[in-house]
């Protein structure tokens, strides 16, 4: 059988999300089970590591993303983005992304008559109209996505919640869908790095019970919404902890004086910590297809809240926390208010979480991803 060579592009490598991780532990992989993996990425952001599977190419022009500030709208440079896919010469180009850069590779590809396969990372529309509130941009966002997606022969879902929302939506055949199995770096997110110490310089009590949230901190996570139920029900000796960029307008000052801890963007072995430091963790958001950090919280070994829409849902059950609906705050009261007993039902739940993730690492999610592209590329020929 041929060695398969695979291209992956994508507009978010470098930043601090879910999709950047996941892309950056895939390249790891490629690197250690010796797989023919590339990745392409177009933007002025560095990375505190560099990874000879992954090339930056320079972006012409870069702002902010409209709706997404941590994320660049970028201009990138078409003709060296389709000179370098043609110099590596894939068998399969995967996107990952449908931006700017995305689209430069989709029409490379077709140039270059080189296959397209990809992976249906966010639930653009759902975020469109949540961002908007506007039905109108949330039928042209699926009118763009089922032309993007036409191209491909094969797409790639985190969660099997979203096999009809593709099927239904970008009118992709059922057996061009693929699941992308669950898989995160969980020698990175551990119980072992709990160290209850690091509370102290971010003015964090020792002693009160921290429901975790990491992500961006906007409005199509639901973010606003959680913030106005702590401040309503004011739940006794509990602290709310939101890592990530913020983008929506608060005032840092007041929120502490509800409970509210905005710590910005944290990485590597301090973000590892505070995972594994905290109490539970929450996931507001309704538009993410799979939410890599829940499992990153479960890895940590702490319970975990969700949402009642979305990918989390699908693999997040009573055995590991609690599945809510975001706009119920008699939900989301019960949810927090139970886990806040620390009772026994509180540390069965952590533990059933921590063993859950055990057999989901990164190297499970990669070598599955390998062979489904294998049987994509034998099909194709």
């Amino acid at each position: 059988m041929k060695d398969l060579k695979i291209c992956l592009v994508s507009d978010t490598v470098f930043d601090i999300n879910g999709v950047s991780r996941f892309i950056q532990d895939f390249s790891k992989e490629a690197i250690k089970h010796k797989k023919d993996f590339h990745v392409i990425t177009s933007t002025k952001k560095q990375h505190y590591e560099e990874l000879q599977n992954i090339t930056n190419i320079k972006a012409i022009f870069s702002m902010k993303m409209p709706f997404y500030k941590s994320l660049d709208l970028v201009f990138p440079n078409f003709f060296k983005i389709k000179n370098r896919i043609k110099e590596l010469n894939p068998d399969i180009l995967h996107i990952s992304t449908p931006g700017t850069v995305g689209l430069c590779a989709l029409i490379s590809a077709k140039l270059l008559k080189i296959p397209v396969v990809g992976i249906y990372h966010t639930d653009f529309p759902s975020y469109m109209y949540k961002n908007t509130n506007n039905r109108f941009v949330r039928w042209v966002t699926i009118k763009f996505l089922k032309f993007f997606y036409s191209f491909f022969e094969a797409l790639f879902t985190r969660s099997q919640e979203y096999f009809t929302v593709i099927e239904k939506q970008l009118g992709f055949e059922h057996k061009n869908i693929y699941l992308l199995k669950a898989g995160i770096n969980i020698e990175n997110f551990d119980k072992s790095f709990k160290d209850e110490t690091i509370w102290k310089k971010y003015g964090v009590s020792d002693s009160s019970f921290k429901v975790l949230y990491t992500g961006r901190v906007s409005v199509e996570k639901n973010i606003d919404k959680l913030i106005r139920v702590w401040q309503k029900e004011l739940f006794y000796n509990c602290e709310l902890i939101l890592v990530g960029d913020c983008e929506i307008e608060i005032d840092k000052e007041e929120l502490k004086k509800s409970g509210i801890f905005l710590l910005g963007r944290r990485q590597e072995e301090e973000l590892s910590k505070i995972y594994a430091s905290s109490d539970c963790f929450i996931f507001p958001s309704t538009t993410d297809t799979l939410g890599q950090v829940v499992m990153e919280a479960m890895s940590s070994g702490i319970p975990v809240i969700v949402t009642n829409k979305g990918g989390p849902k699908t693999f997040v059950s009573e055995e590991f926390g609690y599945v809510i609906d975001i706009n119920s705050i008699e939900d989301i009261s019960k949810a927090i208010k139970s886990l806040a007993r620390k009772d026994e039902i509180y540390f069965q739940k952590a533990q059933k979480a921590y063993r859950y993730m055990r057999d989901k690492s990164i190297s499970h999610s990669f070598l599955g991803f390998w062979e489904d592209n294998q049987e994509i590329f034998t099909n194709i020929d």
